[in-house]
């Protein structure tokens, strides 16, 4: 009988069966119900953030939670959390006041401008990127009293571990629908630089989260036009939606249509009136409204208003 997600991941936590420190950084931010599966599972847990939290803070805050092994609770919550970018997991013999010291360390950086920044490092699609980037002296401070880090893959198929051996990071990636692993694979570090008491974010690194923010709200866009437009999605086929999606975003970004809300109206638009509707003679109503020294989001209510009052028409 094949293993289970959970017994597979159980057994890279926890070899041979010992029982050892193995944490997880919960991001409570990413679902309404985590806060209280936090308070739900006994299990011993810190907030990141200090001090007296407002109800809404505290609700979507980090969390530094100790899995236990053998323990049903662990397991419920870790069955919960995989596959949905939840958080990260540690394996650190510290106390939990010392983690949580050397974890909070990380909350703040700055960025090449030195202006301080909040880092959500403990989100598993940032971290599985920002990683591979360090040099040897970053990698060094992340670790710490880190033995080894694991995260999701691209998808929950896979478990990614980081480890860093005093020179460079090691990442090893294991399969979680077969016993197979994959080799350790060494990782080259980034450029060397001196240290501060505040991690920088490079702007080498800044284009890689970027990069990765582009491809999520691509796939998002693909998903939503599939749902409200199966027609025309079904007669362009998977490569062709995803380019046009691509598309969309750069004619978007010339109109000044940056934010998600309102690029995806317009490719909602462009989906109806054509791949070039604001070049089109035809819909040169919609030509205008573009041109609108407005705000954005403003103006992107009006094109789809205008749109379906046109179409209603026909």
């Amino acid at each position: 009988m094949a293993q289970s997600k959970s017994s597979l991941l159980e057994a890279r936590f926890w070899p041979a069966a010992r029982d050892r420190d193995i944490w997880m950084i919960v991001d409570s931010a990413r679902d309404p119900g985590i806060f209280s599966l936090v308070l739900s599972s006994y299990l011993e847990y810190s907030c990141l953030y200090s001090g007296i939290l407002p109800a809404p803070l505290g609700i979507a805050a980090p969390y530094l939670m100790h899995l236990e092994y053998g323990d049903r609770r662990s397991r419920h919550f870790l069955e919960q959390a995989w596959g949905n970018s939840w958080g990260i997991f540690l394996r650190c013999d510290e106390r939990l006041q010392t983690l949580r010291r050397h974890l909070r360390g990380f909350l703040k950086v700055r960025d090449a401008n030195g202006n301080k920044l909040l880092f959500r490092y403990y989100d598993p699609r940032v971290l599985r990127l920002y990683l591979p980037s360090c040099s040897s002296e970053e990698l060094r401070t992340i670790f710490g009293p880190i033995e080894r880090i694991w995260t999701e893959g691209e998808t929950a198929e896979t478990m990614l571990e980081f480890g860093f051996d005093g020179n460079r990071l090691v990442r090893d990636e294991f399969p979680l629908d077969a016993a197979a692993t994959r080799p350790t694979l060494p990782v080259e570090p980034g450029t060397e630089r001196h240290m501060h008491d505040m991690l920088t974010i490079r702007a080498s690194q800044f284009t890689l989260f970027s990069q990765a923010e582009v491809r999520k709200f691509e796939d998002w866009m693909v998903a939503h036009l599939r749902k409200f437009f199966p027609r025309q999605c079904a007669s362009m086929g998977e490569p062709k939606l995803r380019e046009t999606v691509q598309y969309g975003i750069k004619r978007a970004a010339a109109h000044g249509l940056t934010a998600k809300r309102d690029v995806c109206k317009y490719i909602d638009v462009m989906i109806v009136l054509g791949r070039d509707f604001d070049k089109d003679k035809r819909h040169s109503w919609a030509r205008e409204i573009l041109t609108w020294r407005t705000d954005p989001g403003a103006k992107m209510q009006t094109l789809i208003s205008a749109t379906k009052l046109r179409l209603g028409n026909r």
